[in-house]
C-alpha cells in the first residue's frame, strides 16, 4: 500500500503537465476570466482524474497495451497541439481557421487535456499494481482540475507580457511534455 505523501505528490505531478498547457493556452487566449478558467481546469480535471480510473480499470486486462502505447499517443497529440500553438505564436495577430481551433474552441482544450492524461493512465495501471486505492483518481482530479484553472487564470497575463513568443513557449512547451513522456517510457522498458 502506498503512504498518503506519495498518493498526494503523484496527484501533484501528473497536474503539472495539465498546469503548463492551461498556462500556454491561456497566453493565446487573452480575454480569459475565472469562468473560462474553471471550465479549462474542468476539462483537464476530468480529463486526468478519468483517465487514472481508466487506467486503473483496466489494469488487469490491458496492462501491456496500455504502456506499449501512452508514449506515442502523448506524443503524437502535444507535437500537433504544439506544432499549430508556434505556428501561431510566429504568424503574429494573423490566425489562420486551421489553427484558431487550437487556442480558443472547448476540442482544442479535450484534446491538449487527453494528450497531458495519457501518462494518467499508466499511472492508474501502476497504482493498481501496487495495491494504491481507486480513489486517487479523484485526487488526481482535483488537483489537475485546481492547478489548470490558475495556470489559465494567469496565461493571459504572461501572454500580454510575452505577445507571440508566450504561445511559441507554450506551445514548445506542450512538445517538450510529449517528447518527454516519450523518452521516459521508452528508457523505463
Amino acid at each position: 500500500m502506498l503512504s498518503p505523501i506519495l498518493l498526494v505528490l503523484t496527484s501533484l505531478s501528473l497536474s503539472t503537465d495539465a498546469f503548463a498547457a492551461a498556462l500556454a493556452r491561456g497566453a493565446g487566449h487573452p480575454g480569459a476570466r475565472t469562468p473560462e478558467a474553471l471550465r479549462t481546469g474542468a476539462v483537464f480535471g476530468l480529463s486526468e482524474g478519468l483517465m487514472c480510473l481508466a487506467g486503473w480499470s483496466l489494469a488487469q486486462i490491458a496492462e501491456n497495451w496500455i504502456t506499449a502505447l501512452d508514449h506515442w499517443i502523448a506524443l503524437i497529440l502535444l507535437g500537433v497541439i504544439g506544432g499549430l500553438m508556434i505556428r501561431n505564436g510566429i504568424g503574429g495577430e494573423a490566425e489562420d481557421e486551421a489553427a484558431a481551433p487550437v487556442r480558443a474552441t472547448l476540442g482544442g482544450t479535450v484534446i491538449t487535456a487527453l494528450g497531458t492524461s495519457i501518462d494518467a493512465a499508466a499511472v492508474g495501471v501502476a497504482l493498481a499494481v501496487s495495491g494504491g486505492p481507486v480513489w486517487t483518481a479523484l485526487m488526481v482530479g482535483t488537483s489537475s482540475f485546481l492547478i489548470a484553472s490558475i495556470g489559465y487564470r494567469i496565461g493571459p497575463k504572461v501572454g500580454e507580457r510575452l505577445g507571440g513568443w508566450a504561445e511559441i513557449a507554450g506551445g514548445t512547451t506542450l512538445i517538450l511534455i510529449g517528447v518527454s513522456i516519450f523518452v521516459s517510457h521508452m528508457t523505463a522498458g
